[in-house]
């Protein structure tokens, strides 16, 4: 690991971790019927929820660390034990309560009709958008009895708040994303995104139990009026995503990007070796699944489902199964930057090789108070980055120059 240090004294740290994302933020965590506390997080790190939980997942773990001089040349995923296995997942924005466009009379119908295709089609996993809460209602959880009764399998479950829906209308209810999984999940974060547009928007990721593969699914809902913070949003869900997963990354993105392939938002994903695996099935949809190109997982068919007569909201769901495969061998190369910018505030990179640039950053995953990290399996060939505070405020000095296969702590002068 080179060490980069562009202030008046140099400063030599050891080896990199790779931990826990930014705050955590209004997490609620449900693994049964039964209502309790969410359990904790990564120290220094917070929740606050406020929604009905229940005991079960814990707080975020590190998924793998890089040490000093560390250069990995062949990562992979990982799957369970069974070769053949598959893994369906469903993504689906709920319109919060609304039954506008559909044939259902009530939430309770439209739930038991989703419920019924995933146990029809074997859904393993969900991400959902939209999912809203108001007093003595809570989609996540009605969706999850449903699913328990439909499969007769045990499903866990998580949700964050993101932000009041129609404010000040009967239709008012706090609007959230979150998962739904078969079996007992594993520990889950959710986002508070650093760049937010005209709706605070946050992300969920949860770490699948063994027997789904083990792998990382971050449901994610990105702004939809204003492009920039769209594509921030984008840029920083593949970087959390990628740290978080590193050295394996089995990581899958899905949900609304609020735009269409090839957008900015959506090459975000691309330009971070994300396979598009929804790629061509509906040129106008703004609903995605990603899969990272190292992970052992591999998309064999996907599609549209809950579309015309059918449909349960106002955004078909995309169904895609994906089977177990060897991952693409990749070389990574991580940066750290050791800064504390202060609260509300946080820290990007820019770079001259993608998927770096000079004129976007990227907001690097907070790890700790005073570090933050970028990892990335997409350089190759030697590189210059400089790290900025707000995505505003340069770095003072040179560039700093990097080499693909490498690690590299900086820490910047403003």
């Amino acid at each position: 690991m080179r060490i980069a240090s562009l202030g008046r004294t140099p400063l030599v740290v050891g080896a990199i971790a790779t931990a826990c994302f930014r705050e955590p933020v209004d997490a609620a965590v449900s693994t049964s019927a039964t209502a309790g506390e969410a359990s904790g997080t990564t120290a220094g790190l917070t929740s606050s929820g406020s929604t009905s939980t229940s005991e079960g997942t814990g707080g975020p773990t590190s998924s793998g660390g890089a040490t000093a001089g560390a250069t990995s040349t062949g990562s992979t995923g990982t799957t369970g034990d069974d070769p053949e296995a598959t893994l369906t997942l469903l993504t689906l924005n709920l319109h919060c309560f609304k039954l506008d466009g559909t044939v259902y009379a009530s939430n309770e119908g439209r739930f038991a009709a989703i419920a019924a295709l995933a146990a029809t089609r074997e859904v393993d996993v969900m991400t959902v958008q939209e999912a809203c809460s108001r007093p003595g209602e809570s989609a996540i959880e009605a969706l999850r009895a449903a699913l328990e009764a439909a499969t007769g399998a045990k499903w866990s479950s998580g949700w964050s708040s993101a932000h009041v829906a129609w404010e000040g209308t009967p239709d008012e209810a706090e609007e959230g994303v979150g998962w739904l999984a078969r079996g007992e999940a594993g520990e889950w974060e959710a986002i508070d995104h650093a760049v937010q547009g005209s709706l605070r928007r946050v992300a969920t990721v949860v770490t699948l139990p063994p027997e789904l593969g083990g792998v990382q699914v971050m449901s994610v809902h990105f702004e939809v009026f204003e492009p920039e913070a769209r594509a921030a949003q984008a840029r920083e869900a593949a970087t959390a995503s990628l740290v978080r997963a590193d050295p394996g990354f089995g990581a899958i993105v899905a949900g609304d990007f609020n735009d269409v392939e090839g957008s900015a938002a959506h090459q975000a994903f691309v330009d971070m070796g994300f396979i598009a695996a929804d790629a061509g099935v509906d040129p106008s949809g703004i609903d995605h699944v990603m899969v990272h190109r190292a992970a052992s997982w591999r998309p064999v068919s996907v599609e549209e489902v809950f579309v015309g007569e059918e449909a349960v909201s106002d955004h078909p769901g995309v169904l895609a199964v994906l089977e177990a495969a060897t991952g693409d061998a990749v070389i990574t190369t991580r940066v750290t930057a050791l800064h504390d910018p202060g609260a509300g505030h946080f820290v990007a990179l820019r770079g001259d090789l993608s998927p770096l640039t000079w004129t976007e950053g990227h907001p690097m995953r907070r790890r700790a108070v005073g570090e933050y990290g970028f990892v990335t399996t997409e350089i190759q060939a030697s590189f210059e980055f400089k790290v900025l505070v707000d995505d505003v405020t340069w770095q003072t000095g040179e560039n700093v120059a990097g080499m693909p296969g490498e690690d590299v702590m900086v820490v910047p002068v403003f």
